[in-house]
């Protein structure tokens, strides 16, 4: 999907899905039989390439996308003052909670990409902003037991 005009080669397509040629040679016949590929043949070897008319449909599945986390680190990598996010917990199916770490950071702008973030993904980022003082006093404290993951730091 990546390479739409380009031809490949069996064991270049079994290479680069990580499935064995047999395998891919199966998956394969059956995409030619939906008409979702096309092969042609040379002297020699079979090449398979995208048959782009009936593959339009499949192109937004394939497409690299990002989750709401994703998202929302990638925002607060942004904004003035932020020194870390961290996941605590575990990320859950409709929801997580994050700890945004840093000093003199515009909460509003946070809300708001958390309201964003909700609409567009139905995803709740319940944060919680803390100064680096504040946050490593809790540490110390055991206030945030369990598991923690760095989305992002500026260390």
């Amino acid at each position: 999907m990546n390479n739409p005009d380009k031809e490949f080669y069996l064991r270049e397509i079994a290479k680069m899905s990580k499935v064995s040629p047999a395998t891919t040679y199966r998956v394969l016949n059956t995409m030619k039989a939906l008409e979702l590929v096309y092969e042609e043949k040379n002297r020699y070897l079979k090449v398979y390439y995208l048959n782009r008319k009936n593959t339009v449909m499949f192109a937004d599945l394939f497409e690299d996308k990002k989750s709401a986390l994703q998202e929302f680190s990638e925002f607060m990598s942004n904004l003035l003052g932020v020194h870390m996010v961290i996941l605590h917990g575990s990320e859950e199916r409709d929801k997580a909670s994050i700890l945004v770490v840093g000093e003199k950071i515009d909460q509003d702008a946070i809300r708001l990409k958390a309201v964003e973030i909700k609409e567009k993904y139905a995803f709740n980022i319940i944060y919680l902003v803390l100064g680096q003082e504040q946050y490593n006093q809790m540490l110390s404290m055991g206030l945030y037991p369990g598991k923690k993951v760095v989305l992002f730091s500026k260390d």
